[in-house]
């Protein structure tokens, strides 16, 4: 009995959009073709959105447009429920893409519905500038829903925003060109988003919205006040550039008041902020995140930090996170008192900023300190292991007596490394207390040995192997040196390096984010 049903809904999923079984199998609309007068079958569409609009308070059905052509107006459902086993689908028909311009409006909009899947749509919007006010593709109070092969630009808000919504997935979506945010997920108090996937998408070239005078915009993807979200495989650049004001700014990649929430496999790459803002970095943990996770991902010439760990006043305590396997390549060249990593806890209470296991990753910089603890940065429990962090100059500055450094490995090109007066890290453990492990120092200060060059230019995530100039050479002296990594409060050990090799290959794992055989 399973084996036909099955073979039933793929042909459903495969033939669904193009079948001719009258308003049954959907509302097509066609604007060279078609008139509203028709049925709205695939041989005689419909010609507007708007009459689709009126037809959809009728009954749930899909809707198709014709590809290649461009439809104006705003596609509006509410309160629809697809079928659990087939949804409601929103896309194109025939040759090519639809798009829907929606002007200076939504060019979808979809409230309180389920069971719907969107997918092969261009949106465009009439640019953040001149004169849309809102997102591309807005979802709220939805789920079970599939966002799939979506492009949106020219919104002033965000390309695609969730809010309230549960039980989503969002995948090859890319948006650009828009103002607060490529993507955006968001809850409410009374109700957060969750289980939400976003998987193989893009978030480039999003500006700034130029109505937001009191708070971030430009960001890449972003997440908030939400449970049970993994970013996957997606990337961010060249975000934040226009934002009109200075003081806290954008990130590519970032996430805040939530919990549960994995970045993995990303890339986050050259984006910005305002001319003497705040952030423009690559990743960042804020106010109020717990139990989240930052792995396998690559941060590279942001002007802000690499991998923000920050709690702004107001926000609920951010404790229990882990970044790990993880690397920034001359992150912080612009914005002042960033590192590769940093940390901000605006409350000045260590408690509220409590709790974040930091190891198996690599910083190379060479003009900003790899780890920066701003002068308001009161934080406990804190540990730094088995990093590589690389640079010129101060390699760490700041107050740190929250933080514990335990085996990592520090190196300057120039062979001195400073440790804020400290000369040496020798003379940095003495003092400090640091890097010491039962009385003995397990830090080291000597050349990993890379297999080099420490630079990149990749853009796929799925290219992460190209990365192998962050390999160490056979001969490297940082063979089975490491400290064995613990499990952090839930999350498990890893079981394989920034390559995908098994961790450990010896007796114990390697410094950095490869394992040697």
């Amino acid at each position: 009995m399973e084996k036909p049903l099955v073979l039933f809904f793929v042909f459903l999923s495969i033939f669904f959009p193009g079948c001719e079984s009258g308003s049954t199998s959907g509302i097509y609309i066609n604007s060279k073709t078609g008139n509203d007068n028709n049925q709205g079958t695939a041989r005689k569409p419909l010609k507007t959105i708007s009459e689709a609009n009126n037809r959809l308070t009728e009954k749930s059905v899909s809707i198709f447009f014709a590809g290649s052509q461009v439809f104006e107006g705003t596609l509006i459902l509410f309160d629809i429920k697809g079928n659990d086993s087939i949804p409601i689908k929103i896309g194109s028909y025939g040759e090519g893409r639809a798009v829907i311009n929606g002007g200076n409006k939504e060019s979808v909009r979809i409230e309180n519905c389920k069971n719907i899947r969107i997918e092969n749509l261009d949106l465009k919007g009439s640019g953040r500038k001149d004169g849309n006010t809102t997102n591309g593709l807005s979802l709220a109070n939805c789920s079970n829903c599939i966002i799939e092969n979506i492009y949106a630009e020219g919104f002033q808000k965000s390309g695609v925003d969730l809010y309230n919504c549960r039980e989503v997935k969002v995948t090859k979506v890319t948006a650009f060109g828009n103002g607060f945010c490529g993507i955006n997920v968001m809850g409410s108090d009374k109700n957060l988003s969750g289980n939400i996937l976003i998987k193989d998408c893009r978030a480039e070239n999003n500006p700034g919205d130029p109505t937001i005078l009191d708070n971030h915009s430009g960001n890449g993807i972003l997440v908030g006040v939400s449970d049970s979200v993994i970013i996957d495989h997606c990337t961010a650049s060249n975000n934040g550039w226009d934002m009109p004001r200075q003081g806290n700014g954008p990130v590519g990649i970032w996430s805040w008041m939530s919990d549960h929430i994995t970045i993995q496999y990303c890339i986050s790459y050259r984006n910005k902020t305002s001319k003497g803002g705040k952030d423009g970095g690559g990743f960042d943990f804020d106010g109020g995140m717990t139990n989240s996770l930052i792995q396998y991902c690559l941060s590279y010439e942001n002007e802000g930090a690499g991998y923000g760990l920050f709690q702004y006043p107001g926000a609920s305590d951010w404790s229990n996170n882990v970044i790990r396997y993880c690397v920034s390549i001359n992150d912080a060249n612009t914005t002042e008192g960033a590192g590769s990593f940093f940390i901000w806890n605006g409350s000045n209470e260590k408690r509220q900023l409590n709790g974040c296991y930091i190891y198996n990753n690599v910083a190379v910089n060479e003009s900003a300190p790899v780890i920066s603890f701003e002068n308001a940065s009161e934080h406990e429990n804190f540990i730094f292991s088995n990093n590589i962090f690389l640079g010129s100059g101060q390699l760490l500055s700041g107050k740190n007596p929250g933080s514990m450094f335990l085996g990592n490995v520090w190196w300057s090109p120039e062979g001195a490394v400073k440790f804020m007066q400290y000369n040496s890290l020798i003379e940095w453990a003495k003092a400090a207390g640091q890097e010491i492990l039962h009385g003995k120092v397990v830090g080291i200060q000597e050349d990993p040995s890379f297999t080099g060059p420490l630079t990149t230019s990749i853009t796929d995530p799925y290219q992460m192997e190209l990365l192998s100039g962050f390999t160490l050479k056979p001969e490297s002296g940082l063979k089975n040196r490491g400290l064995p990594v613990k499990a952090f409060n839930g999350f498990d050990t890893p079981s394989k390096d920034f390559f995908g090799n098994p961790v450990p290959q010896g007796s114990a794992p390697e410094p950095g984010i490869f394992e040697l055989k």
